[in-house]
């Protein structure tokens, strides 16, 4: 069982997950960019939405099993301006001609300075499962991080 407030949390990571894919599903459907790098932002774009999945998940599992614990130590408040920052970068996207590697640059800033998965380390659990999962959204998040900063570097 969870409280509301981990409820609301995971609410709110969830759609932080969404938004980010919402700006990779953006930009992989840029005509201007060259089919890999367009094939790049819609693999981040899946593998942002199995993170929100998980999140859904998570919820869902708290539904229907009363022995499953979760918490999580992050602040509403910083959760709610994350999901705005990502909803102000998508608006200015959407708005800009971008070029490919200004389209690195906002994904640095996404995985980088935003950096989700920081939210993470404060996640505790008494499923197995739900640890690897989380593990593996904090993986995918350094190595989407690394990618982007080496695109962005023109190291490919």
């Amino acid at each position: 069982m969870i409280s509301r407030e981990t409820d609301n949390i995971l609410v709110n990571l969830a759609k932080i997950e969404k938004g980010i894919s919402k700006i990779y599903q953006h930009l992989s459907k840029k005509d201007i960019f060259t089919p890999p790098v367009r094939k790049f932002w819609a693999n981040l774009m899946e593998e942002e939405l199995v993170h929100e999945k998980v999140f859904n998940d998570i919820r869902e599992q708290a539904k229907v099993d009363d022995a499953f614990q979760f918490e999580i130590d992050t602040n509403l408040n910083e959760l709610k301006d994350f999901v705005q920052k990502l909803n102000r970068l998508l608006e200015k996207i959407k708005e800009e001609n971008v070029s490919e590697s200004e389209a690195y640059s906002f994904g640095a800033t996404i995985e980088i300075e935003l950096d989700e998965a920081d939210f993470l380390k404060k996640a505790r659990t008494n499923d197995s499962a739900i640890t690897k999962r989380i593990k593996q959204i904090e993986e995918e998040t350094k190595k989407h991080r690394a990618m982007i900063i080496n695109y962005s570097r023109g190291i490919r």
